[in-house]
């Protein structure tokens, strides 16, 4: 193997000797870009309900707020009920608060936009192959309705939206990160997903540049996959990355470094939103209660194909499906909780809900949200 290259000299990007931290939206523009921190909140429904009054949505800004702030309301009832009830219901409620965030947020960001007769956007099919795992959802889109699924992907996406027809429910579960271990006990399959151990951003202020580094341990990538030219090929990171030396640490680790850095007129902080935004594709993460509140993984399925679908978005089909099944075919959805694929489910179930809530506060907000370990 021949030798790596030494990492790119510089530092560590700091603002006011504040080592800036990866985010979806590390800053936020008013007169100039200015760093944006973290919110710590014990539930997010009351920041997403002020997030709404002040959202500026045009001459009928009252009664785009009236509607964001009623689907707001029936988002909540529906979750804080279904993490109440037993399973049989479950997905149902769960479901209802999903389709609810996200008519707020289409609301919201689309204020043009009347879903009085918005359909859900999507559509369950039985097929009889490979019994529910072969079953079918399709992504509809119309011309002539607004579809709340497809609307809800261009707001979140935009020009990353994947264009998808037909899904099977074998083609969601490896995409759900909580139970991820679960579904591939269930498969005898390797992980899909890689946990990054650090996103750091480098400054080199005499270049004026900024670059991203990724680093991950070198035991759990030789797990996951052969090669370093593999993983970034399977995660689709997005760009060009080379392997460089690692810093000697106790634990062997893999470092990664774009090839191309970015460079700055004024201040590094004016282009950390676009650098940080053109990794997000490729990233899944969790969000937690205790430091670093956001662990960000890359998913390593290439068997997916354009079956893939961003994060929140496989939770979502996932809700809509079970949420189906348990309406129109009981006994099959209890088969399925019931078969070796069950412990996924369940816990699905139980995390994927809080999940997606504070992902799609952080979406409402721009701004990271993650629940507080100490109310203070």
């Amino acid at each position: 193997m021949p030798r790596l290259r030494e990492p790119r000299e510089g530092q560590p990007l700091t603002v006011r000797t504040l080592k800036v931290q990866y985010s979806f939206w590390p800053a936020r523009k008013t007169t100039r870009w200015k760093l944006q921190r973290r919110l710590y909140v014990r539930e997010p429904w009351a920041m997403l309900n002020e997030a709404v009054y002040r959202t500026k949505t045009g001459s009928a800004s009252r009664a785009v707020r009236d509607d964001a702030l009623s689907y707001l309301e029936q988002a909540e009832e529906y979750f804080n009920a279904g993490m109440k009830v037993e399973r049989s219901v479950k997905p149902v409620l769960l479901y209802y608060s999903i389709l609810n965030l996200a008519k707020c947020l289409v609301r919201i960001r689309c204020p043009a936009l009347d879903l009085t007769l918005a359909r859900h956007g999507l559509a369950a099919k039985p097929t009889g192959q490979r019994a529910i795992l072969g079953d079918e959802i399709s992504i509809k889109t119309s011309p002539r309705f607004v579809n709340i699924f497809e609307e809800l992907l261009h707001v979140l996406e935009g020009s990353n939206a994947p264009a998808i027809g037909t899904l099977q429910v074998r083609h969601l579960l490896p995409q759900i990160l909580p139970g991820h271990r679960l579904w591939t006990y269930a498969c005898q399959k390797v992980e899909k997903f890689l946990a990054i151990s650090d996103v750091e951003c480098r400054v080199n202020v005499d270049a004026k540049s900024v670059w991203l580094r990724l680093m991950f341990d070198h035991g759990e990538l030789a797990y996951s996959v052969s090669t370093v030219r593999e993983l970034i090929k399977r995660s689709r990171l997005p760009g060009e990355w080379d392997q460089v030396a690692a810093p000697d640490t106790d634990k062997p680790c893999v470092l990664l470094e774009q090839r191309n850095p970015v460079t700055y007129d004024h201040r590094p902080i004016d282009c950390l939103q676009a650098l940080f935004q053109e990794l997000r594709p490729a990233l899944w993460c969790t969000v937690t209660s205790t430091p670093p509140h956001r662990q960000y993984y890359l998913f390593t399925a290439s068997g997916q194909g354009f079956k893939r679908l961003p994060q929140w978005a496989s939770m979502y089909v996932l809700f809509f499906y079970l949420s189906d099944l348990t309406r129109y075919r009981p006994s099959h959805f209890d088969r399925f909780v019931g078969s070796k694929y069950g412990p996924q489910i369940e816990t699905i179930l139980d995390e994927c809900p809080r999940q997606f809530l504070y992902l799609m506060a952080s979406e409402l907000l721009e701004r990271e949200v993650a629940p507080a370990a100490i109310i203070s």
